[in-house]
């Protein structure tokens, strides 16, 4: 017998072909990676309120920063942080071999509207874009800025299935 447990976190990582310092790469990388977590989330019915980026230079050194927020699983508050915790860790200008984003502290239910930041439009739009892409695919519609990233799988992390073996495939 197999005892259930919770998942507690998510996370995805992209260790490149060859190092980069290309800037526009790293950042459609970390767009297309967030976006994909955040509609995991999202199919999950689970928020984060912990949000973590990892990078890794040629020389294997390994930074990491995290950020705690309000629970969330809007893309335009998750990627924002996301980009600030990169621009915070990339100071070196050395080769980059490895990003990572990594969402924590998640717990069921959906999101809650903030009444001052949120627009009902957006939560329409999001439920509307996680339908398509339930329906035709994770590529379907994404952000302009995340189009050149390989794709996340489309298996849900939150039903016990084991992941596939090749969650970052070619387009």
């Amino acid at each position: 017998m197999i005892q259930y447990s919770w998942r507690k976190s998510i996370s995805t990582e992209c260790t490149f072909d060859k190092d980069t310092t290309d800037i526009g790469k790293l950042e459609s990388i970390i767009v297309a990676i967030s976006e994909n977590l955040a509609f995991q989330l999202r199919r999950g019915n689970k928020l984060t309120s912990c949000i973590t980026f990892k990078i890794r230079y040629s020389d294997f050194q390994t930074y990491t920063k995290q950020k705690c927020i309000p629970y969330s699983t809007a893309d335009h508050d998750i990627i924002s942080v996301v980009k600030e915790l990169y621009k915070e860790l990339y100071k070196r200008r050395m080769l980059v071999r490895l990003i990572g984003v990594k969402f924590s502290h998640l717990v069921e239910g959906g999101h809650q509207i903030n009444i001052f930041d949120d627009d009902e439009k957006i939560l329409y739009l999001y439920t509307a874009i996680d339908k398509l892409r339930e329906r035709y695919g994770d590529r379907v519609v994404m952000r302009a800025k995340g189009m050149e990233a390989k794709t996340i799988a489309r298996w849900n992390p939150f039903n016990g299935e084991p992941p596939p073996l090749l969650t970052n495939r070619k387009r």
